[in-house]
């Protein structure tokens, strides 16, 4: 089990897989058959199934059901995560503290990496474009517990976020590295308006409580708040799980693959099903979209006048209000077999800031159990 003290080790190197699939997302599937071919032969912990999941997650805006790849509002985020089971009582002083969904409860730790990007609709121009979402980006560290109660249908999931927000998170470095690659003539010139960095750490914490659930479908209800230097909200909310699948509250492990039968030589049917979420937020503060707690609105690069007598000169970025309510859909499908398991959904948000438009964006998952 990775304990605190590597977690500098765990970060550095996933940072540099973050790096690595974004130049070739083709590398991720090859591990995987890697990984695959390997271990064909062992089963899941053949007592009492995997005990260790390793996440690949990828929001962007260019995933997109209506065909229309975008670059633009909430861009990217990637993730990399590490799910495990403990067997025995936690020795970091923060999973001592976290609370538990009861004595029974089926505890999964995780250790994460996650860079996000917000930039605007038009991304050649180096100067700032206002009515817009401003070129933002965030570098965090997630510490997080699921604890599920699988006899009375409810989990509690806490998540310490860490980590740094503006040009220290590498956002910009990124975005321009990957259109370099892609040979894509948009390059993002605009980073230089960015917000400036500051430190980000938040407490999210979410419930969830089982509303209705038959043999292919399931009704799951959630809450969950939000408090910190990076985000501070709340949430309400309804996902419905439709088609063949373990029960939800049996543990993500149990979702997101089939193991091995008990005497490991066969495999329990796949999983495919339906999932669709629809849930309200009140908002009241987000750093990437109004600028970290402890540093001041940036210089950003304006031009006055046109055509011979233009020129640029700089001033402090106006101050963007958000959205106070904000509602979202997210829908996809997901596949399970063996240790692999990858989900495909789309999400469709309402403004999060005023007099700025709605935004889409999709996302690609895939897991690895074992």
């Amino acid at each position: 089990m990775p304990g605190a003290s590597l977690w500098i080790v765990w970060c550095a190197e996933t940072l540099s897989a973050i790096m690595i699939i974004r130049r070739n997302k083709c590398l991720l599937v090859l591990l995987c058959l890697l990984f695959q071919l390997a271990d064909v032969k062992r089963s899941f912990a053949q007592a009492g199934g995997p005990s260790y999941m390793f996440r690949v997650f990828d929001d962007d805006d260019f995933w997109n059901d209506l065909g229309l790849g975008t670059d633009k509002a909430y861009s990217s985020g990637e993730q990399l995560t590490l799910f495990y089971k403990s067997g025995h009582k936690p020795g970091f002083f923060l999973d001592k503290i976290l609370p538990k969904a009861g004595d029974s409860s089926i505890n999964i730790y995780s250790l994460g990496i996650m860079q996000l990007m917000y930039t605007p609709s038009i991304l050649t121009p180096s100067y700032y474009i206002p009515n817009d979402y401003s070129y933002s980006g965030a570098l965090v560290g997630k510490h997080s517990l699921y604890s599920y109660n699988a006899e009375k249908k409810y989990d509690l999931q806490t998540e310490l976020v860490f980590g740094v927000m503006g040009p220290a998170s590498l956002a910009g470095s990124t975005q321009r590295w990957f259109h370099r690659v892609i040979h894509d003539t948009a390059v993002p010139n605009g980073w230089g308006n960015q917000y400036l960095n500051s430190p980000l750490l938040n407490l999210n914490f979410n419930a969830e409580k089982e509303i209705y659930s038959n043999k292919c479908f399931e009704a799951v209800g959630n809450c969950s708040l939000s408090a910190g230097t990076m985000f501070d909200g709340a949430e309400a909310g309804v996902t419905i799980y439709l088609g063949k699948m373990n029960p939800y509250f049996n543990g993500m492990f149990g979702l997101y693959s089939t193991p091995f039968s008990g005497n490991g030589k066969g495999r329990k049917k796949a999983q495919f099903y339906f999932m669709m979420k629809t849930a309200g937020q009140y908002v009241m503060y987000s750093a990437l979209l109004q600028g970290g707690l402890f540093a001041p609105q940036p210089m950003v690069k304006v031009i006055n006048g046109y055509g011979a007598a233009a020129q640029a000169v700089y001033m402090v970025k106006p101050a963007q209000q958000i959205e106070n309510f904000v509602a979202y859909e997210s829908y996809g499908p997901v596949i399970a077999y063996g240790r692999f398991c990858i989900s495909f959904t789309q999400t469709y948000s309402s403004p999060v800031l005023k007099n700025v438009y709605a935004y889409i964006y999709g996302n690609v998952t895939i897991y690895y159990s074992w």
